[in-house]
């Protein structure tokens, strides 16, 4: 495996959920009444998002030699090879499948479910850290 890679990617990942806790601090209406933080948050969960799926994939094709052909697929072969626990996976799957939401079809995002669903996301970005870190070393 590529250490520098890996490290690289769970950097962006740490930097990227560092700017969002920092603009969470802020109330649902006020950033609700702030548009361009909200878009930030979006953009910070897509940069997360890919990293997250970027890791997995090369995990899985440096140790495990195995190729996957999408963000779903990343995940059902990292589940299969036991990459991360069920219950991680579970919960960093509806992140890809918001990320995918935010790239594709980035106007039926209700901002309220988003930032209720990124609250709940923080421990769960940095858990994936320490369990990358756990497999690198």
């Amino acid at each position: 495996m590529d250490k520098e890679r890996l490290d690289t990617y769970l950097l962006a990942i740490a930097l990227e959920t560092a700017a969002i806790v920092d603009v969470l601090k802020n109330s649902d209406e006020y950033l609700l009444a702030s548009p361009h933080l909200i878009k930030s948050c979006k953009y910070s969960l897509i940069v997360i998002s890919e990293a997250i799926a970027n890791t997995l994939q090369h995990i899985l094709a440096k140790k495990f030699h195995t190729a996957v052909s999408g963000y779903t697929e990343v995940f059902i072969k990292a589940k299969n090879f036991k990459l991360l626990s069920n219950e991680m996976i579970e919960r960093l799957q509806p992140f890809i499948r918001f990320r995918n939401m935010l790239v594709h079809q980035y106007w039926r995002i209700d901002d309220i479910v988003f930032l209720n669903n990124l609250r709940a996301g923080i421990p769960d970005f940095k858990g994936f850290i320490n369990d990358i870190s756990k497999i690198m070393e």
